[in-house]
C-alpha cells in the first residue's frame, strides 16, 4: 500500500461508536487473531496500523504517545517482513504495546482502514471513540484526546495533575 495513493482529499474515519472486532484475520488466508482483550482494558486502548514500507509511517510518533501515556494499552498492527518485525519488537519492548504482524490489504478488506499510518482510539469496552491519520506524537495525542478526557474524568482530574 502506498501512503500517497490513498491520501487524496480527507482521510476516512473509523465509524465512532462501532465495536472493534474481537477476532480479525490479520494475514490473507491466515487464522483469525484474538483481539478480545481490547474490549476489557482498564483505561482504553489505541490501535496503530503501520507498514515498514511506508515513508509516512514513523514509529517515533506512536512511541511518543506511548511514552507520554503509559497507562493506556496499545496494539501495533504492522505490515513488515521478518527482519523489520523483529526490529519493531525490539524498539517497542520498553513500551506497553502488543505487536501483531498484518497485511494492510487483509485489514482493509475487513475493517474500514484505507490509509496509513492510521490509529484507532477505543474506550474500555472496545468502542471506537476516535480515529485518523497520524504522523507526529502531538498529532497522535490530539486524536487520543477523547480517551484521555475519559481517564481524567474517572480519576477526578488526577491524570491532568500528574501529566
Amino acid at each position: 500500500m502506498e501512503y500517497r495513493k490513498f491520501n487524496r482529499g480527507s482521510a476516512p474515519e473509523y465509524p465512532r461508536g462501532e465495536r472493534f472486532p474481537d477476532r480479525l484475520e490479520l494475514l490473507e488466508g491466515g487464522a483469525q487473531s484474538d483481539l478480545s482483550w481490547l474490549r476489557n482494558t482498564e483505561r482504553g486502548a489505541i490501535v496503530f496500523v503501520m507498514s515498514a514500507g511506508c515513508e509516512a509511517c514513523d514509529l517515533n510518533a506512536a512511541a511518543g504517545l506511548m511514552a507520554e501515556r503509559p497507562e493506556l494499552d496499545y496494539l501495533l498492527l504492522a505490515e513488515a517482513g521478518d527482519e523489520e518485525y523483529s526490529g519493531l519488537a525490539e524498539e517497542l519492548a520498553a513500551y506497553p504495546c502488543r505487536i501483531a504482524r498484518c497485511e494492510i490489504s487483509a485489514l482493509s478488506a475487513r475493517i474500514p482502514i484505507k490509509v496509513i499510518p492510521f490509529m484507532i482510539v477505543l474506550d474500555r469496552e472496545g468502542l471506537v471513540i476516535g480515529s485518523g491519520l497520524f504522523n507526529t506524537a502531538a498529532h497522535a495525542a490530539a486524536l487520543a484526546r477523547p480517551l484521555l478526557r475519559i481517564g481524567e474524568a474517572d480519576d477526578g482530574g488526577a491524570m491532568a495533575e500528574s501529566g
